[in-house]
């Protein structure tokens, strides 16, 4: 027989207590199943813990031995409990997640501070990496999943669409561009342009795309950073070569964006798992506040 939380909880109690009876009514026990839990825990240890008289209970030198490990042993599991409980109630824990650089430097900043501010008890660790290392940093590192636009076939993850979007053309809210409804990438020509570098995911992505019409896509200006872009764009450089929900217009309240058409091409950011893996609590809650405001991102774009 292995010994129990409960047993050690009636013989803290009776030890203190000093009495059988007023033991039994302080846990809300009978008084024979509190002294059946005690003959099982001296079986259980092969001792005599209190020696017994019609009027008391009187501890015996193993009791007085084992009363204080008996404490500390409950006092521990009554921690672990609630420190459980406040995980379940995303009280307490810990959030590690991957993000492409794009998406850490962009729109997830909010997010997290949003989160933060619901979930202040909640820890969070964000590996910022470029797209298309942050499956490896997933699977390398303690985060429990990875936020990007990259679609990897590595069987050890599992990628679910989370917000969609398009390509576009982002510039200034003023003139001829701002009258437009979308632009093609023929027209776009005309225009001084802010891309991505070619070593990047998105551009890599765009470059693929552009050869299956025909085309090419060669920008004024390239950089490695999608914010770079977008403060070019707003400082009228030229225009920037973007995923529509990719613009803050709290950040950048001047610029507009219009779809790229002919060809036009869609842009997606993925959830990626580990495979057979649940996240914790505090995680789950985090991805949930993630849709949430991709989902108002989505409509916004």
């Amino acid at each position: 027989m292995n010994l129990s939380i409960r047993q050690l909880q009636i013989f803290v109690q009776v030890y203190r207590a000093g009495n059988l009876t007023r033991a039994a009514a302080q846990l809300g026990l009978t008084q024979s199943a509190v002294s059946l839990q005690l003959q099982q825990l001296e079986d259980i240890f092969g001792l005599r813990l209190f020696d017994r008289t019609t009027r008391a209970l009187y501890p015996t030198s193993a009791a007085t031995q084992a009363i204080i490990a008996a404490e500390q042993i409950l006092t521990a599991a009554s921690g672990l409990t609630s420190h459980m409980r406040n995980l379940n109630d995303v009280n307490s824990g810990k959030v590690a997640f991957a993000a492409s650089a794009g998406m850490a430097s962009t729109f997830m900043p909010p997010i997290l501070a949003a989160f933060r501010k619901a979930h202040p008890g909640i820890d969070i660790v964000i590996y910022d990496a470029p797209a298309h290392e942050i499956v490896g940093k997933m699977l390398t590192s303690e985060a429990e999943f990875a936020l990007g636009s990259v679609k990897s076939e590595n069987p050890d993850v599992t990628v679910e669409p989370i917000l969609k979007g398009r390509l576009s053309a982002v510039g200034i809210n003023e003139g001829a561009f701002a009258a437009r409804k979308h632009i093609s990438w023929d027209e776009l020509a005309s225009f001084p342009t802010i891309a991505m570098r070619r070593e990047t995911q998105i551009r890599s992505d765009i470059d693929r795309e552009l050869a299956k019409f025909e085309k090419t896509f060669v920008p004024t200006f390239e950089v490695s950073l999608f914010n770079t872009a977008l403060s070019m764009s707003a400082a009228g450089l030229g225009i920037a070569v973007q995923p529509d929900y990719i613009v803050d217009r709290n950040q950048f309240p001047t610029l507009v964006t219009k779809p790229l058409v002919r060809p036009a091409l869609g842009r997606e950011v993925f959830l990626i798992r580990r495979v057979g893996r649940s996240l914790s609590p505090a995680a789950a809650r985090f991805v949930g506040h993630v849709r949430s405001a991709f989902g108002k991102i989505g409509r916004r774009a």
